[in-house]
């Protein structure tokens, strides 16, 4: 399990379900493909793509580190 699917299900279990649509890729500026990638762990976010993921679910960038 990626850091990234980690955090995804702790915020799950607080009453928040993660269902990414087009304003979420849009807004992240990451399309849906390279989002794919980046949560699987086949990839590494770039800084600006970390920039966006930490700000969205609201964490600490360290934790992402």
């Amino acid at each position: 399990m990626t850091k990234i699917e980690k955090i995804i299900k702790e915020k799950e279990g607080k009453n928040f379900v993660f269902v990414p649509n087009q304003s979420f890729y849009d807004g992240m500026k990451i399309n849906q493909k390279r989002w794919g990638q980046i949560y699987r762990g086949e990839i590494e976010p770039n800084v600006s793509e970390l920039k966006s993921i930490v700000a969205f679910f609201e964490i600490p960038l360290t934790e992402l580190i």
